[in-house]
């Protein structure tokens, strides 16, 4: 890692941040040595360039095996936690996540995961493991991994998400990997609902970190296919809280799409819409999302209705009582000129692209409730 990373580290559990401490570092300082401060490289030469050629050439001259062989016949806890605290430093770099996973590091630290009641100090290393397979795993293929590895993996990123101790970005980076993990196939949907996965996650939905809200949403998006949890998602109470963070894109946009998506995924199972549009505040949901201006949402939304719209039956009749209908003649008409509606809004060539797909829900939704 670079100087500035150590530095940072430094200040972790500390009553202030290291920018705070800097800024009160410079209340003491004249002018001139601001200046020079200033001109100073906060990475005192050395690069995230240098950082990450450093790692990829350990990690090519099979250092992460060495770290495992060093590992297994450790018997001191401070080696081991050193050690570990070196694999997970090596593993923020996404380019050698494959080639540590195949040096042995993914499966030793969950070898390590093993015990029922551990102390304080066998916590902390757990902690580091956990950790170092959450970095690992965040943007590795979960083909590549064994069957034993990704059902593996599920449980003691689990017990990272869960470990209050735990920094806001362990809880990051574990949220991260599940997402990944419980995206590739039912097997591993399983095994999360196995280890109580799904009340875990939606703790984790409330957290006080906005990105760690927006990644337990990801995550518990990423289990839509699963009964069990489409079950969890059809009660009351549950699609309350999908629906107000739907809602609250105002505040936390990344956590409201992240929601709305996943309800537009479960809207196949009949259950769900029905428990859906059957809620008190469907009429407000709709006509909120229908007029939020934001072309992402509206995506997921038209998606959802038009899900819905082909349920039939009392999931149609909830929709037309919305007026979605009308809003969706109006909205085709207005921008019928899409040339002209592209030029007033300057989109980007995303938003574009994304304007044509929201435009053809919103004609195929207008045709269908005509």
């Amino acid at each position: 890692v670079s100087i500035e990373t150590l530095r940072k580290e430094a200040f972790i559990g500390k009553e202030i941040t290291k920018e705070q401490y800097d800024q009160l570092q410079s209340l003491g300082k004249t002018e001139e040595e601001k200046d020079a401060d200033a001109a100073k490289d906060d990475n005192e030469g050395d690069t995230p360039k240098a950082v990450t050629d450093r790692i990829q050439k350990l990690a090519n001259a099979n250092v992460p095996r060495a770290f495992v062989k060093l590992l297994e016949g450790a018997t001191s806890s401070a080696t081991q936690d050193k050690l570990l605290e070196a694999m997970g430093r090596m593993a923020t770099e996404p380019s050698v996540r494959g080639l540590m996973i195949q040096q042995g590091c993914l499966t030793t630290c969950l070898q390590l995961d093993r015990g029922e009641k551990p102390n304080e100090e066998e916590k902390k290393l757990l902690r580091r493991a956990r950790s170092c397979v959450a970095k690992l795993l965040v943007t590795t293929n979960p083909g590549i991994l064994t069957v034993s590895q990704r059902l593996g993996s599920v449980g003691p990123l689990l017990k990272l998400v869960k470990d209050n101790d735990a920094l806001d970005l362990m809880h990051f980076e574990a949220l991260l990997s599940l997402t990944n993990l419980a995206g590739f196939d039912d097997e591993t949907k399983n095994r999360v609902v196995a280890q109580k996965g799904v009340p875990i996650l939606s703790y984790a939905m409330f957290s006080d970190h906005e990105r760690v809200r927006q990644a337990a949403t990801e995550a518990m998006c990423n289990m839509v296919g699963n009964q069990e949890f489409m079950d969890h998602l059809a009660k009351p109470d549950n699609l309350r809280v999908w629906v107000a963070f739907s809602l609250d894109y105002e505040v936390n946009f990344g956590c409201a799409r992240a929601a709305l998506g996943g309800l537009a995924m479960a809207v196949y199972d009949i259950n769900f819409s029905k428990a859906l549009v059957a809620s008190s505040n469907f009429d407000e949901f709709a006509k909120a999302l229908m007029e939020c201006g934001q072309l992402e949402l509206m995506h997921r939304a038209f998606a959802l209705f038009a899900g819905l719209i082909e349920h039939g039956g009392e999931c149609r009749d909830a929709l037309v009582n919305t007026g979605l209908g009308a809003f969706c003649e109006a909205y085709v008409t207005s921008y019928q000129d899409e040339s002209k509606a592209l030029n007033d809004f300057n989109f980007s060539s995303q938003e574009r692209r994304l304007f044509d797909v929201v435009m053809g829900l919103a004609k195929e939704i207008a045709r269908s409730l005509r």
